[in-house]
């Protein structure tokens, strides 16, 4: 079970957002794309989510 950690946003039609799972790993994770990326702490998750995943922002976390 993971849960959502930052904004989420839309982009390729899917959501974009940083997740992270019970042990405290984070996962840039996009459905549009397909991709699901571990990074070694928010300021990298926050890094790859904004510079690979451009699009609409559909809330306020």
């Amino acid at each position: 079970m993971r849960e959502i950690v930052s904004n989420q946003y839309r982009h390729n039609g899917g959501i974009a957002r940083i997740e992270m799972d019970r042990a405290g790993h984070l996962f840039v994770t996009c459905s549009g794309c397909g991709t699901e990326v571990y990074a070694a702490g928010m300021a990298p998750a926050l890094a790859k989510l904004v510079q690979n995943h451009p699009g609409e922002l559909l809330g306020d976390r």
